[in-house]
């Protein structure tokens, strides 16, 4: 039998391939043998994690039946998932049994095993960039750039925020900004109007934020001078309100806004962008008359029901949404759609049949193909999905290039040259 060995860890966190069980991922709630098309090669600086409370599953090769792994050599075992690196996608979920249901950290849990020697992951790169890969991330050349630009800047409390979290958190894209290159955030809005249950930077939800959300508004000024430094020198300038360190950024358009003006004012190189729900139509109407080049807007589903049960929406509607793609595609703005993929879900035949719908009627300009950072099964609770007709990602992704010829499709946001 030509499959991965099952991987699993003890209670340290020591990681290790069964002898004879194989790999068994996970669609839903169904259990999947992947094919050898859906395997790939742990991707370079892609972690494994050990899962808590949770049992491994592996294929017996000799009954080919499916088996919890309990223990291995006396010993408690650990189901483990991956962490697929920027620009790849995950295609399922690992497979384990719950002993006590804990609800995960917020990261996008990947099937693994371990085949001729290397661990390997059910995975497809979606994006060819090389940016916000680890290889070419110096964490002592970063320091070093953000002690020269805060002494440099001492009252831009931005650009403090900033190198918090190329520092402490491991922000890739806050360390693009202090290596003056690519995408580079400009974090400004402290709250928001929906209540994700993903949310990575709200601390009142079931699941635990990874970090803390900005605390105060930056500036005009101080937005204007992050600008202007990163697009009139960077490398492939990009700059993108809308960070995982704040809440929606068009609940402070009227700064943002004044700020894109002085910004064209002074240089039209380099890309702004917008990350954003999209909840507010007569925004983002002004922020596409201020110099706005591209936006890219938040879905887990193109189906409301779904999209509600996920973001919950605090006054605002799905129509709105799509009011607020309507308005940009109407001033000829670059809309991606950042569309969270969640594996037998998202290659549902109702949710691909609705996709193609949401796309062809709105004339998206992008699909980025990026993973749900969530506890399978706490999603899969809160959606109550449980349909069997999955057609796999592989099968999702193709059918729409077939589709769409035109439409880019990606991980990250690209730069207006390449609009």
């Amino acid at each position: 039998m030509d499959l991965p060995y099952l991987v699993f860890s003890d209670k340290k966190g020591n990681i290790c391939h069964h002898p004879f069980l194989r790999m068994v991922s996970q669609s839903l709630d169904k259990y999947i043998i992947p094919e050898k098309k859906e395997l790939i090669n742990l991707p370079k600086g892609s972690p494994l994690f050990y899962l808590p409370q949770r049992l491994p599953i592996g294929l017996n090769p000799y009954t080919g039946e499916v088996e919890v792994l309990e223990e291995f050599q006396g010993k408690e075992v650990l189901a483990v998932g991956a962490f697929p690196v920027p620009a790849f996608l995950r295609l399922y979920t690992p497979a384990y049994k719950i002993k006590e249901k804990i609800i995960l950290p917020l990261w996008p849990y990947t099937s693994c095993g371990f085949y001729k020697g290397k661990f390997c992951i059910t995975g497809i790169r979606v994006d060819k960039r090389i940016r916000q890969s680890p290889r070419f991330y110096n964490n002592d050349k970063v320091k070093n750039k953000v002690k020269d630009i805060v002494e440099k800047y001492p009252h831009n409390r931005l650009y403090k925020h900033i190198a918090n979290c190329a520092v402490n958190y491991n922000c890739l894209a806050a360390k693009n900004l202090f290596l003056n290159r690519w995408e580079a955030p400009l974090p400004t809005a402290r709250y928001c109007n929906a209540r994700c249950i993903g949310c990575i930077s709200y601390k009142d939800s079931d699941c635990v934020s990874s970090h803390q959300r900005i605390n105060f508004v930056p500036q005009v000024n101080e937005i204007v001078e992050v600008m202007v430094n990163h697009l009139k020198t960077a490398r492939e300038a990009i700059v993108s309100f809308g960070q995982g360190c704040e809440g929606e950024p068009l609940l402070e358009s009227e700064v943002i806004s004044k700020s894109i003006k002085q910004v064209r004012g002074i240089t039209n190189r380099g890309t702004i962008n917008m990350n954003t729900n999209g909840s507010l139509p007569l925004r983002m109407e002004n922020l596409c008359k201020s110099g706005i080049d591209s936006f890219r807007i938040s879905l887990n589903s193109t189906e409301e029901k779904f999209y509600n049960i996920y973001f919950n929406p605090a006054g605002y509607k799905f129509k709105d949404v799509v009011k607020s793609i309507e308005i940009a595609k109407r001033y000829k703005k670059f809309v991606s759609i950042n569309l969270f993929v969640f594996p037998g879900f998202t290659d549902s035949e109702r949710q691909i049949n609705s996709l193609i719908k949401f796309i062809d009627e709105y004339k998206i300009d992008m699909i980025q193909w990026r993973n749900l950072n969530i506890d399978p099964d706490f999603y899969l609770k809160k959606i109550a999905y449980k349909k069997s007709d999955s057609k796999g990602l592989l099968f999702l992704i193709n059918r729409m290039k077939q589709e769409f010829p035109a439409v880019k499709m990606g991980y990250f946001n690209i730069t207006k040259e390449s609009f």
